[in-house]
């Protein structure tokens, strides 16, 4: 952080268009003594600077010069400090690197992005891409609305993405996962003199994120058995880590229910090629797959209590296949898991996840169903494209632990959410995303009564499985 607080008041400093009253220095020569911002004051800490900055503003109604302040503070913190928006939404060793501005709102805001916080901002954003670029960087713009009325740790936040294409598409606002709708320009500084704020152009339930950029991290699951020579079960999945090739998907999709065991067969994965010509995302079959974590109480009593494993990527096949039969396994495989360089260079997507929800929220849940279309009935054919459909929370439904269970069933959910959404056979596995393309959970199951009301695996539930497939790829004995 002190790199980064050096670099920007380094260039604050020896900018003609700056000068410190603080120091007593003069206006520079060529400017005269019309300097457009002023630094009052500067204070610095280990991993935190503060800037007071003013700006002459012409009132254009009475000719008056007034200054115009905006207050600029930066730092970067870990996820479990206080200082760390949305740190709900961050995950375990990751840290965050915060720009804040403070002023008068009006014009979109243009007064504090004039007044120094664009400047600020581009300097310290361009010194962590030159000097950082080899890490992983996400940059993201957190809802003000949140800031103002939620814990901090709480706020919804855009990826610089979304809020680019919102720009680029003339949508002025967006809202965030909590329903705040807010001017985009107010998020990137583009306001003009002759700028109104708009009506929101957006509904409620509306997505930001298109499906056609979340459908790169979804994948087609499937249990091929060697004797049949075809795949006689399939789900849907989605790329959880893509530098470790780790995908999530429900447990039911590779084990059978009634005793809770793996299904004999070789998992394979499919996946929408990058280059994919086609209008519609179709799927390939490219990937061979293991379960390396899942429920241990499956292990300890039998009984199922968490519909969810985690899998990795083991081998590419030599080349792609699109049917399910006996080409499958004849296809050579290169070795992936164990070889970072090797995983990097399948260039993977993934999904963000989020362990908070609303209820009443917008939800889509993505995956290949299974259950017919058309003139093909279930079951007759092996569907490659993928799919979604929408739906909204209704409710979190949870186990009382002292509640006494039947022995008898072997399915136990710990804690499931509801949601209102047509869902299909196949569908089994895929995430649930929010409006910001979050994954809040998997989906386990439809109501036999009702197939509107479909059950979730909490990601909340699922991120120890996680976790611990991490540490098993991290152990010595697979080195």
């Amino acid at each position: 952080m002190e790199r980064i607080t050096a670099s920007v008041l380094s260039d604050l400093y020896t900018n003609q268009e700056c000068v410190s009253d603080r120091l007593g220095l003069p206006p520079p020569p060529n400017r005269g003594a019309d300097c457009k911002l002023r630094i009052k004051e500067t204070l610095c800490w280990r991993s935190a600077f503060f800037l007071k900055v003013g700006k002459e503003v012409l009132d254009r109604s009475t000719g008056v010069k007034n200054e115009s302040m905006v207050e600029i503070f930066a730092t970067l913190v870990d996820q479990d400090s206080h200082l760390c928006v949305a740190s709900d939404s961050m995950g375990v060793g990751m840290r965050r690197l915060i720009f804040c501005g403070k002023g008068q709102a009006g014009d979109m805001g243009s007064k504090i992005w004039e007044g120094g916080y664009l400047r600020v901002l581009k300097k310290g954003m361009h010194h962590v891409m030159s000097e950082y670029g080899g890490l992983e960087l996400e940059r993201q713009a957190i809802c003000p609305y949140c800031l103002a009325k939620k814990p901090i740790s709480q706020a919804s936040l855009w990826d610089a993405s979304i809020i680019e294409a919102h720009h680029s598409g003339n949508n002025h606002m967006i809202r965030c996962r909590y329903g705040h709708s807010v001017d985009v320009r107010l998020l990137t500084g583009t306001s003009s003199p002759s700028s109104t704020v708009l009506e929101s152009q957006l509904v409620v339930g509306e997505a930001d994120v298109p499906v056609s950029e979340l459908l790169k991290a979804v994948v087609l699951i499937g249990v091929w058995d060697e004797e049949a020579q075809r795949i006689i079960k399939a789900g849907s999945g989605f790329i959880v880590d893509k530098k470790r090739g780790l995908i999530v998907s429900a447990g039911h999709t590779l084990m059978d229910k009634t005793n809770w065991r793996e299904m004999r067969g070789k998992i394979v994965v499919g996946i929408i090629p990058k280059d994919n010509t086609q209008d519609d995302p179709v799927a390939v079959f490219r990937y061979f797959a293991r379960i390396i974590a899942k429920d241990p109480s499956i292990s300890e009593s039998g009984v199922c209590k968490l519909d969810a494993c985690i899998l990795q990527i083991t081998t590419r096949m030599e080349k792609d296949v699109r049917e399910s039969g006996s080409e499958i396994g004849e296809q050579p495989e290169t070795l992936l898991m164990n070889s970072p360089e090797a995983m990097k260079g399948e260039h993977f997507d993934q999904l963000k996840v989020s362990y908070k929800f609303e209820l009443d929220e917008a939800v889509r849940i993505l995956g290949f169903n299974q259950g017919g279309e058309g003139l093909i009935g279930p079951g007759e054919e092996l569907n490659r494209c993928a799919d979604f459909a929408r739906g909204y929370v209704v409710m979190k439904f949870a186990v009382n632990e002292i509640t006494e269970q039947s022995t008898n069933r072997k399915f136990q959910p710990r804690s499931e959410i509801v949601v209102i959404c047509p869902t299909i056979g196949g569908h089994s596995g895929g995430p649930c995303v929010n409006q910001q393309g979050e994954v809040i959970g998997i989906l386990s199951r439809a109501d036999p009564a009702d197939k509107q009301r479909c059950y979730l695996v909490p990601s909340s539930e699922w991120k120890a499985l996680v976790k611990d497939a991490k540490k098993f790829l991290a152990s010595p004995r697979l080195m």
